[in-house]
Order: structure tokens, then sequence, then C-alpha cells
């Protein structure tokens, strides 16, 4: 009897677990799809608003370098989703952008004051940038949790069984085995005093 009652209390602790594996797993893959989902929405929201701050930086008469790498970046960014590149392609694209946006907010604050049309979107912009963090940190945060599940060898059949795979981290990723492109070191401009 006391063997039948360990196999059975064995059996029921097993099923527990792969229970408790399956709704964080599906509670997860849920969130990671949320996350991603929201940042989609911010990073959209920020390439929308800074055509207004480019119009705004171009009256206010800011460093016309500055305005056009913002462009470039913006575009590039812009390519990139239109591609579908893979996750960590697409956030070295965001995080260009992202310099590029404070450069000119900073030149824009930097220059003294400036109007409405400026300070306007460069606000919204700042804004903007504190909810693409947070997005950023979510979706990381419960990839990061998935993933983990997902290389786990006691988790990893249940996972996989359930059909989530282990998603990519919104993090710009190196080529270190030297075979990309060559980039070449670009000075850094100086800002003029005034």
């Amino acid at each position: 009897m006391t063997v039948v009652a360990l196999v059975a209390f064995l059996m029921i602790i097993g099923i527990v677990w792969i229970m408790s594996v399956v709704r964080r797993t599906r509670r997860s893959a849920d969130t990671v799809a949320a996350g991603l989902h929201l940042l989609e929405i911010e990073l959209d929201r920020r390439r929308a608003v800074i055509p207004d701050l480019v119009r705004a930086a171009v009256d206010a008469e800011i460093d016309r370098a500055a305005v056009n790498q913002l462009v470039g970046a913006r575009s590039w960014s812009a390519m990139m989703r239109d591609r579908r590149s893979e996750l960590g392609d697409r956030a070295a694209a965001e995080n260009g952008l992202s310099v590029a946006l404070h450069d000119v907010v900073f030149e824009g604050r930097a220059s003294g004051p400036t109007g409405w049309d400026f300070a306007a979107p460069a606000t919204e912009l700042d804004h903007i940038e504190h909810r693409i963090a947070g997005a950023v940190r979510v979706y990381n945060t419960q990839a990061s949790i998935l993933r983990s599940l997902a290389g786990s060898p006691l988790s990893r059949p249940i996972v996989r069984t359930l059909g989530v795979r282990a998603p990519d981290l919104f993090a710009e990723t190196v080529d270190m085995s030297g075979e990309g492109a060559h980039v070449p070191a670009v000075r850094t401009p100086q800002r003029a005093t005034r």
C-alpha cells in the first residue's frame, strides 16, 4: 500500500508541476506578444511625431547635420521594420534613431528658448522615449523568462509540445566573427558655443 501511495503522490506532484509549466509558458507567451505589440505602437508613434520636430528644428535653424542625421535614422528605422528584420537589427536601428533624436532635442534646448512648435514635439518625444524604454523592459523580461523555460532541460519538452519558441530579445546584436561590414570611424562633431 505504501508503494502505491508513493507512486500516486509522485504522479500528483508531476501533474501539478506540468500544469504549472504550461500555465507559466502560456502566460509568458501572451505577455511577450502583448509587449511586442505595445513596443510596435510606441515606435510607430515616435516615427509619426518626428516630422513635426524636424520642421520645427529647421525653422529654429538648429544644426542641419543633426537634423539630417535624424531624418536618415528615421528612414533606416522604417526600412528595418518594413523588411521585418530580426529584432536585434531593428533594435540597432531604433537605438540609432534615439541617439539622433536626443542630439536634435539637445541642440534645440541648448540653443536657448525655443517656440512651442519645437517644445511640443520635443516634450511628446521625451514621453514616448520613456514609454519605449518601459515597453522594451517588459518585453525583454518576459522574453527572458520564456527563453529560460524553453532552454531548461526539464521544461523544454513541455514548451515544445505547446509549440512555443524562445523569442529573441529586443537588443542590439554584434557580429563578433569579424566577417561583418567594416564601419569607418566617424569624427565627433564639435558643438559650437554661443
